[in-house]
């Protein structure tokens, strides 16, 4: 009798190391076989850039350590960069905001303030220090500069679009305008120095005004 309950013992302790549960990703039809030693991956990934329409291929880990790996296009590193982003959207007055915003980085959105009502909108966004961020406007009007002490930098967005950073005789930007998408929205930067300011730089680059 104790044989049998030590066999059966083993028996469990196997099937739940060894047996996976089927997961079915809304990524076009990839499944994922997962246990606790070991997930598989069936990638069957919509890819528009594909002559097939899909990214088709295996994925094999044992204890969390990729052994194998025979997708086009490195669909795991896709996985991966992709749960380090948040993509934020937001429609006012039929303009429509996207950006991707790193996931280290915070965002609020800024109620209106009545007595100095400027703005239709406005997305506060900061790292380390709420205090030191850059805040997404929304103008009622334009956005205007004052043009004493400034100089002026032309980027390109990852669409195409055309971007303009101010800067007023310091090594940090003042401002980020899209002139020629929207004259009325603008990044302001208030404390944002060194490196948290030039991540802003990189990822405004994802932002789409339309």
């Amino acid at each position: 009798m104790k044989n049998k309950v030590i066999i059966a013992i083993i028996i469990i302790i196997l099937l739940v190391l060894l047996v996976p549960v089927p997961m079915h990703l809304r990524d076009g039809g990839t499944v994922e076989y997962k246990a606790l030693t070991y997930t598989i991956s069936k990638v069957h990934r919509l890819n528009y850039n594909s002559e097939s329409g899909y990214d088709d291929g295996w994925i094999i880990k044992i204890l969390g350590k990729q052994i194998y790996n025979n997708v086009p296009n490195n669909v795991e590193q896709i996985y991966e960069e992709k749960e380090t982003e948040k993509n934020y959207s937001k429609t006012i007055d039929n303009v429509t905001l996207e950006i991707n915003i790193p996931s280290e980085w915070q965002y609020e959105e800024l109620p209106r303030n009545e007595d100095n009502d400027f703005y239709k909108f406005a997305l506060k966004l900061y790292k380390s220090d709420s205090n030191k961020n850059t805040i997404l406007y929304f103008y009622n009007n334009p956005f205007g500069v004052c043009g004493t002490g400034r100089t002026d930098k032309k980027i390109n967005l990852n669409n195409g679009a055309e971007a303009t950073i101010g800067y007023y005789n310091d090594k940090a930007w003042s401002d980020i305008s899209f002139y020629k998408l929207n004259p009325n929205i603008a990044f302001i930067n208030y404390g944002l120095e060194d490196d948290e300011a030039q991540e802003v730089l990189e990822f405004i680059k994802t932002i789409t005004i339309k």
